[in-house]
């Protein structure tokens, strides 16, 4: 395992990323110009489409189950949610710093819809969605 040349540069950047994202999340996207480009760059929206994909695969039956506990039961119904958000973060048409973090809370919070039991998962992919529009 290699070790960084200046891990305290690197946990720097990495409290900067996330004070960074914090307030990107509450509404303070124009303050953080650099971490938004970052955010919705066609790198990171392309990572981000391929983690949904592996998701879709578990639900579709396409893949096995991975090592996360995907609430199958509970996401297949929105089947079709989960292959637009996958296609909007493809598409040519940009996103919102707002709604890229949206999706990755939903890809990794322990708290998203796609982990935990949930009657409302319609209307979380929906916000989810919506944030990601450009205005």
């Amino acid at each position: 395992m290699a070790v960084a040349a200046h891990p305290r540069l690197w946990f720097e950047r990495r409290r900067a990323r996330r004070q960074a994202d914090y307030w990107i999340a509450h509404g303070f996207e124009s303050r953080y110009p650099e971490r938004v480009a970052e955010l919705t760059s066609a790198r990171e929206r392309k990572a981000t489409a391929r983690s949904l994909g592996q998701v879709l695969g578990e639900l579709q039956g396409r893949s096995l189950p991975g090592a996360a506990p995907l609430q199958r039961a509970q996401l297949r119904p929105w089947l079709e949610l989960f292959e637009r958000l996958q296609r909007r973060l493809l598409d040519e048409r940009p996103v919102t710093g707002i709604g890229m973090l949206a999706v990755h809370t939903l890809l990794t919070s322990p708290d998203s819809c796609l982990y935990t039991p949930t009657v409302d998962v319609e209307a979380h992919l929906l916000r989810v969605l919506t944030k990601l529009e450009a205005h």
